[in-house]
């Protein structure tokens, strides 16, 4: 983190120097979490079936039209499809240390809604310096960070988390996709309903295995 700050002092942010140096950086990074501590990142069992649920894939869908409808980048195509690739070892570093290694400690201490809450107020403190200071940017990465955490804590998959963020950011490197695109406030509308979906799918998803963990137990219970 270090670092970055110095080579963003010294370059364009959105520059090919400045993002080559970072994503070296990235993938270092990414290796020693992954080396140090690979157990605890894949402490969870994935359950690929969750993402058959239509709330979640609505949910996603919204999450991926903030891009689309907001975003204007305005990068050479080139710089663009660099910033695209470079997405991928930024969601692989990201979510080792957030999703991966940051919330699943939290979550033993904490439980699961103060560990999201918490690994996402780190998450958004992580980004002071790197994107500039307005409302708009820091709730949007506030609340992604909520819908990775509900995803990945219901799901179990950090794959999951890594692919969603590598293509939100991804998409927003090809921006704008609309001719006009809308002010950013009006992301708001699908992030907040983005999160919305996700949460209740995750509510009806702990309210499912609590009720079948219950079953379970009288069936045992049972002479």
């Amino acid at each position: 983190m270090a670092i970055t700050r110095v080579v963003l002092h010294f370059y364009a942010p959105m520059s090919f120097e400045v993002e080559s140096i970072r994503t070296i950086l990235r993938i270092a990074t990414a290796s020693i979490y992954w080396w140090l501590l690979r157990p605890l990142i894949l402490s969870r069992t994935a359950n690929p079936s969750t993402f058959r649920s239509p709330l979640l894939i609505i949910g996603l869908l919204l999450f991926l039209l903030i891009p689309v409808i907001v975003g204007h980048y305005n990068l050479s195509p080139h710089l663009a499809i660099f910033f695209a690739v470079a997405s991928v070892p930024v969601a692989v570093k990201e979510e080792f240390l957030f999703r991966g290694i940051v919330q699943n400690l939290l979550s033993e201490k904490f439980g699961f809604v103060k560990s999201v809450l918490f690994t996402s107020t780190l998450f958004t403190a992580w980004h002071i310096g790197v994107w500039e200071p307005t409302v708009w940017t820091f709730s949007q990465i506030f609340l992604a960070s909520i819908l990775l955490g509900v995803i990945y804590v219901h799901s179990g998959s950090i794959l999951a988390a890594i692919v969603i963020h590598a293509v939100y950011d991804a998409l927003f490197s090809f921006t704008p996709l609309l001719s006009a695109p809308l002010n950013e406030n009006w992301g708001f509308v699908p992030l907040l309903a983005s999160v919305a979906l996700v949460s209740y799918w995750a509510l009806q998803g702990a309210h499912g295995l609590t009720l079948r963990s219950s079953g379970t137990a009288q069936k045992r219970a049972a002479p």
